[in-house]
């Protein structure tokens, strides 16, 4: 909805709104319980044009996701009581007892439920150039995780009195601890999003040279990954940890830095773009602090995760055939990963449970090195 245009209160001013209604429906086979959820989500933005250079925006809105289907049916069989993934320390007796540990979905879960808001400015000082910045927060409640590991059951079970229902006894001994899907009490994340853009008609700079060369550069900083796992519990900060938090292995923070730039030519047959991603330094575990001496228990003498950048170079030419030009094959190739750079050591999850098979993480990292492909399109 426009407000006003070419006002004395500015170039142009717009808000926007949505709103959406959903109900979801659940059924268990095997308990016959059913259940329904009703939700109302929304979203209102507006931009605001002080001057043809100048832009301001924000959006605030509610969002929801019901938990799907693996997360409410999936089953597995349980770890083998007394194997390394079979064990957890009872707080009651301070022993180490072999129990059998359960994952898979949990039909009692609640849908998440999200508040999202961001608010930024748009420059645009000249002809092609564009520079942006955001600032972003979103919280989160009821977030859905797969905690890691029968240990966070027993351990939030004992500092905060939740999950008790999911943990078996025999006598005083822990016997089975189900640490499947579950309801996380919240998760705010904060950052700010920044992006410059550049287009440099090439005929500006020579005589009759054609094509266009496009710059774009984004970064990104992650100050805040704050999760809270029980309503009591203490928050903690996870930004800057390049594993995922033990609270929630679902939920992958990420170095605080981390960005992207591209460089591309383009005409209107032929294209090349060079891409460069760089993934900040960051630690393994924020809740683990460096100590020299590796033979204090309880601290690793080594915390930090380096950084990584990686190089991809694709190219694509396009060859116009037939008596109107209109068909054409297009024949194009990339290279990811261009120098073949090794991920650095950061082990998913870090001595957690829920520790990835990876000397890395995946998520982030790239794990196959150097690769390229090649193909044709045909357009008649």
């Amino acid at each position: 909805m426009p407000v006003f245009s070419d006002s004395a209160l500015g170039k142009y001013f717009e808000l926007n709104g949505a709103v959406r209604y959903s109900r979801n429906t659940a059924t268990n086979s095997f308990t016959s319980q059913s259940k329904t959820v009703n939700a109302t989500s929304w979203k209102v933005g507006g931009i605001y044009d002080i001057i043809d250079q100048v832009r301001v925006r924000a959006t605030q809105s509610r969002d929801i996701r019901a938990a799907g289907f693996r997360e409410l049916f999936r089953r597995s069989a349980d770890t083998e009581a007394g194997t390394s993934q079979g064990r957890v320390v009872n707080p009651a007796t301070g022993a180490t007892d072999a129990a059998a540990i359960g994952t898979g979905g949990n039909f009692s879960l609640r849908p998440e439920i999200a508040d999202t808001t961001t608010a930024g400015v748009v420059l645009r000082p000249f002809s092609g150039f564009q520079l942006s910045a955001d600032w972003y927060q979103i919280k989160m409640k009821d977030a859905i995780a797969n905690l890691s590991g029968g240990q966070v059951i027993v351990d939030y079970c004992d500092q905060y009195d939740i999950l008790c229902d999911r943990i078996t006894y025999s006598g005083n001994q822990i016997v089975r601890v189900d640490s499947g899907q579950s309801n996380i009490a919240g998760l705010t994340v904060r950052g700010i999003d920044f992006e410059a853009s550049y287009r440099v008609p090439l005929m500006d700079v020579f005589q009759n040279a054609p094509g266009n060369l496009d710059f774009r550069f984004l970064l990104n900083y992650q100050y805040d990954f704050l999760v809270q796992p029980a309503p009591n519990g203490a928050v903690t900060n996870y930004a800057g940890q390049s594993g995922p938090m033990v609270d929630g292995a679902d939920f992958f923070p990420k170095p605080k830095w981390s960005w992207n730039g591209l460089v591309s030519y383009s005409t209107d047959r032929f294209n090349a773009t060079v891409n460069v991603r760089h993934i900040g330094s960051g630690v393994l575990d924020v809740t683990r602090t460096f100590v020299p001496d590796p033979a204090l228990e309880g601290n690793w003498d080594f915390n930090k995760v380096d950084s990584a950048t990686y190089v991809n170079l694709s190219m694509s030419y396009e060859i116009p055939f037939g008596s109107d030009g209109e068909d054409s094959i297009e024949v194009f190739g990339a290279i990811d990963n261009l120098f073949d750079k090794d991920p650095p050591i950061a082990p998913g999850g870090g001595v957690s449970a829920g520790a990835t098979a990876y000397p890395t993480n995946p998520v982030y990292f790239d794990t196959f090195g150097m690769r390229w492909r090649m193909g044709a399109r045909v357009k008649f």
